[in-house]
């Protein structure tokens, strides 16, 4: 479940979770519409206040891992 889906199905405003999490309400809402990722900290706050309904991993973009380099190979 998305924040976003969150907020609506418990009717909970962003400034009210922002409160909540001690956070700016302006933040709150860019995580919400997935312009902003919040620290390892918020992202578990956020599964915490949700009951875990948001989850932490939600949040964690995965990085591709770096291209294998071949050492000592011949033109």
């Amino acid at each position: 479940m998305t924040l976003a889906e969150w907020l609506k199905r418990e009717g909970k405003t962003v400034v009210a979770l922002a409160k909540e999490l001690g956070r700016d309400p302006s933040f709150i809402t860019r995580v919400k519409n997935g312009t902003a990722m919040p620290s390892v900290e918020v992202a578990a706050e956020i599964q915490r206040l949700t009951g875990g309904a948001v989850t932490a991993i939600d949040y964690v973009r995965l990085v591709p891992a770096p291209a294998a380099h071949t050492q000592g190979a011949a033109a």
